[in-house]
């Protein structure tokens, strides 16, 4: 039952064939299994290899493949690789038999943890940023208002359009600063909390 549900007919396959002429031709299935078991795909990636080398009239061995995808989990699904794929961000299948799988995901989900957080971080200081190029941009316009409010010949409907234009620029400095200080307390706080998960 097992093997059926594994060549299984994939619906919709689309890009690229998982295998090229070359590999299905070489037959290294014991290979191909381990390549996918060290990289922890998942099972079911074998009914895209079957497809792919069925257009050359090729069948895979199951059982080679099966054999060397055990011995690439096992490359796989050690604690530390665990801990590295989360603190990359990538993505755990869930393929790992236990009794690795536990230690795998403890640590995996740790990395995992101190990559979603930095990843706060990393956003607030982007917003952070762009905050301060917001309030720059701001006080370049109060004072290029101000100087053409000095310069001489100004007419007066000109004068009360300038003035109207300066007061209408300075009430946007208290939002401009509530917004930025608020940001740069929360990426303080975001900040810490990174540094405890890298520290536990």
């Amino acid at each position: 039952m097992r093997k059926l549900l594994i060549l299984g007919v994939v619906v919709g396959l689309s890009g690229c064939a998982s295998l090229s002429q070359e590999e299905c031709l070489t037959g290294d299935w014991h290979g191909i299994g381990y390549s996918d078991g060290v990289q922890g795909k998942v099972e079911s990636v074998l009914a895209e290899h079957q497809e792919a080398c069925s257009e050359y009239q090729i069948k895979l061995d199951l059982q080679a493949y099966l054999n060397g995808r055990q011995q690439g989990l096992k490359t796989y699904c050690k604690p530390d690789n665990g801990y590295r794929l989360g603190l990359n961000g990538s993505t755990y299948h869930y393929v790992c038999p236990e009794p690795d799988h536990s230690a795998f995901l403890i640590m995996y989900r740790k990395g995992k943890a101190q990559y979603d957080q930095q990843q706060k971080v990393k956003k607030l200081e982007r917003e952070l940023s762009q905050l301060q190029r917001q309030q720059d941009s701001l006080e370049e316009q109060i004072k290029e208002t101000e100087n053409k409010l000095v310069a001489d010949g100004l007419s007066s409907i000109e004068r009360q359009r300038l003035l109207k234009q300066l007061r209408d620029l300075e009430l946007q400095r208290p939002d401009k600063d509530y917004e930025y200080r608020q940001t740069s307390s929360l990426l303080h706080l975001e900040r810490e909390a990174l540094y405890r998960l890298q520290r536990e």
